[in-house]
């Protein structure tokens, strides 16, 4: 195949700088969820309440293969719901962020959770990176699965740093020059919250006005480039026309929907799961009708 042909073809993603190893630690073994995306973990328990052998070593074990790998699902059995608290704390500390919609768990009260027989907004199936209209998105973001469908309701996650890879090198310097505006209500999710009380919609547009963000952001700690604009969120790139705006925007948008940067987690009840949300976008999957599904959440500073 000539050089012109493949130079007008997409950039294809050198896989062998993002597959990562299995990995082990005691009884606690890490497996690839995909070749650029996530880890299974296994052999881990946690009892809450109780004595338990949980070394500063598997915490920071665990630590590190998040940041490797982006997200970690753990399988059910390793933590109760009460558990799940206890595993939060081991990467940081759980802040309550919900809405009417998304209640406090009976879990504690730095938890809330997201049940489909009482949260009709869409916004969960939109990809986006959790709280990124905030001057400091959180860093984590956690999920324990009590109630699952036994079809469909999956989380599918995205390598925002595989995406960056999957730019025009010339093209990646000029978007580093951007900068793209995050606004909560871009989807309107406040107005559905919160429309039935005009004050508490105008309280809640004053605490998160409009935030002018960089396109691409790099990540605190391990120092790599990722596509930070997001298809709930972001509304427009600050300095161009509407047309030239939403273009790139869309070029953006389509490259972290590349299947090559992907993973798809299928939930089971009493599995939980991790993200990074420095390195990561995420959505749900809505095709499980009308039946049930719950999760408890923690966002983690």
């Amino acid at each position: 195949m000539s050089d012109n042909i493949l130079a007008s073809q997409q950039r294809v993603l050198d896989v062998s700088a993002w597959r990562v190893p299995p990995a082990h630690f005691g009884n606690t073994t890490v497996e690839a969820c995909s070749a650029t995306l996530g880890g299974q973990v296994r052999g881990l328990r946690i009892n809450a309440g109780e004595p338990g052998e949980h070394t500063q070593g598997v915490k920071t074990f665990l630590a590190e293969q998040l940041r490797q790998r982006g997200f970690l699902v753990f399988e059910p059995g390793t933590v109760d719901a009460d558990g799940f608290v206890e595993l939060v704390g081991w990467f940081g500390t759980a802040q309550y962020l919900g809405t009417p919609y998304t209640p406090k768990s009976n879990v504690a009260g730095t938890v809330n959770t997201i049940d489909s027989a009482t949260k009709k907004t869409l916004a969960n199936y939109i990809w986006h990176t959790d709280q990124a209209y905030r001057a400091e998105p959180t860093r984590f973001t956690a999920l324990f699965g009590e109630i699952i469908p036994s079809l469909g309701g999956d989380t599918i996650f995205a390598n925002a740093t595989a995406a960056y890879d999957l730019l025009d090198p010339l093209l990646a310097q000029y978007l580093e020059t951007l900068t793209a505006i995050q606004n909560y209500d871009a989807q309107g999710f406040l107005t559905y919250a919160y429309g039935h009380d005009p004050e508490k919609l105008a309280a809640q547009r004053a605490l998160y006005p409009p935030l002018e963000t960089p396109v691409i952001r790099t990540h605190p700690e391990t120092g790599r480039k990722q596509v930070f604009v997001t298809e709930l969120y972001t509304t427009r790139i600050v300095g161009l026309t509407p047309v030239a705006s939403q273009s790139l925007l869309n070029l953006l948008f389509d490259l972290i929907k590349s299947p090559e940067i992907q993973a798809r987690v299928q939930w089971e009840e009493g599995a939980a799961l991790i993200w990074d949300n420095r390195s990561v976008q995420h959505r749900g999957v809505n095709d499980f009708g009308d039946s049930r599904r719950l999760l408890h959440r923690a966002v983690i500073s």
